[in-house]
């Protein structure tokens, strides 16, 4: 009986897997975009972070890991993994909005504020009242400052587990002795408004990490410290996000467009969407809809355009024509999702975030171009192809081409093309010299 070698019968279930879940998938578009916080704090523009109550340094800590977040551009970006089920080559992660950034907030430095708490007799660990947040606040000309406290809970247990092992072609078990570690940490942050004393917002985060190591384990457990670093390191991206706007990726799958005169060049602003060459996408899109104004999925796909560069009124305006034409279920979900990030973008502009208006530049000459037929010299690089000046063998010699290389066709006659070369000139190739585009 023929069985498959296990590496094989791996493949053959991910391939299974993929077919399964994928639903035969078209191209898509993966951009990060900026999404406004949990608590907005309009017109809070400066603030300062005390350390955290907690014991050890732990509380200092999270108030430098907490202060390096929110002084991050890109937070929440990060690169993605290309290929089948993302195990290919890495491709930086990008935002196409313009003028996004997830840095809001100016942040008191730690000397000057370390400066002030000594001169008024304060500690640093965030035990103020009201009124002292009030005259912190005033002092060191902040609108509200962030204060907490860190919960760490380390255990370490004792265990026996049993390992199977082979010894001369036979199978056996043993005991061995494990340790395993585990860390919990609990961050409670507090954002008071030095206007008023009031709490302007309050957010708590909860992570665990745990580590393990047996007898005869390569390796060492891991120590508590470098555990709770790794649990209050996730908690300040937590906190972070809660009062400051973060980016989050988002895909967008488009249509395929398999309408005749427009498949191919369809097939090619897929490709540079999906590259998030989203201008050159555009422009072919575009002249697709000047040729073809009511086709659902071309609709859908400009509408996808232009959200993700942030334009999303204008997406909108496309995702509603594309439902009027067709009842479709992601046309309905579009539209939902863009009123979403309607509110998104008045709640940050309230943070003083304005996402900037993309404006295609779109000319009756690229929209012309776009559009024109193309063909393909056959043969290889190094073979050179004749283009005549007329339209048959024997005329003057225009050029002398290599093959493979693509050129625009300006119109055909009969069996040629007229085709537009290098340098300004033209000339005539016969049409079994070539492959149409």
């Amino acid at each position: 009986m023929n069985l498959l070698k296990p590496n094989k019968l791996l493949l053959v279930l991910l391939l299974i897997l993929f077919s399964a879940t994928s639903g035969f998938s078209y191209k898509k578009v993966k951009s990060f975009v900026l999404v406004a916080p949990e608590q907005v704090l309009p017109g809070v523009k400066r603030i300062a972070v005390l350390d955290f109550e907690g014991t050890k340094t732990y509380g200092e800590d999270f108030a430098n890991y907490l202060i390096s977040k929110l002084l991050e551009d890109g937070r929440g970006m990060h690169d993605l993994r290309a290929g089948f089920l993302g195990m290919g080559a890495k491709k930086e992660g990008k935002t196409l909005q313009d003028g996004t950034s997830s840095r809001v907030y100016d942040i008191v430095e730690r000397s000057r504020m370390v400066q002030v708490m000594q001169e008024q007799q304060l500690g640093m660990s965030g035990l103020l009242d009201q009124s002292q947040a009030v005259n912190l606040g005033k002092m060191l000309g902040v609108q509200a400052i962030v204060m907490g406290k860190v919960q760490v809970t380390p255990t370490d247990r004792r265990v026996t587990e049993t390992r199977s092992y082979k010894k001369n072609g036979k199978k056996y078990t043993k005991k061995v002795r494990c340790t395993k570690r585990m860390v919990n940490t609990v961050v409670t942050a507090r954002i008071i408004s030095t206007e008023t004393g009031q709490i302007l917002g309050s957010k708590e985060s909860t992570q665990k990490m745990e580590s393990k190591k047996c007898e005869g384990d390569y390796g060492n457990l891991k120590t508590v410290a470098e555990m709770v670093s790794g649990c209050l390191r996730n908690s300040s991206e937590a906190i972070a996000n809660y009062f400051a706007p973060h980016y989050k990726l988002e895909t967008y799958e488009l249509e395929k467009i398999k309408t005749k005169p427009f498949k191919n060049l369809a097939e090619k602003a897929a490709k540079d969407a999906e590259n998030l060459n989203i201008d050159a996408a555009f422009l072919k899109y575009k002249s697709i809809y000047d040729k073809d104004p009511y086709n659902p999925k071309i609709l859908y796909n400009l509408g996808i355009m232009h959200e993700v560069v942030g334009n999303f009124r204008k997406a909108d305006e496309f995702y509603q024509m594309a439902y009027q034409l067709k009842d479709e279920g992601k046309y309905e979900k579009a539209i939902k999702r863009v009123a979403k990030n309607v509110e998104f973008a008045k709640a940050l502009a309230e943070m003083g975030v304005e996402i900037k208006e993309h404006e295609f530049r779109v000319t009756k000459a690229a929209m012309k171009q776009a559009l024109a037929k193309k063909v393909e010299i056959k043969g290889k690089r190094e073979e050179r192809i004749i283009i005549y000046a007329q339209p048959q063998k024997g005329s003057e010699i225009v050029a002398r081409v290599p093959g493979g290389v693509t050129f625009p066709v300006i119109k055909r006659e009969g069996n040629w093309f007229l085709i537009k070369l290098l340098g300004g000139k033209q000339g005539y190739i016969h049409k079994d010299k070539v492959n149409m585009k």
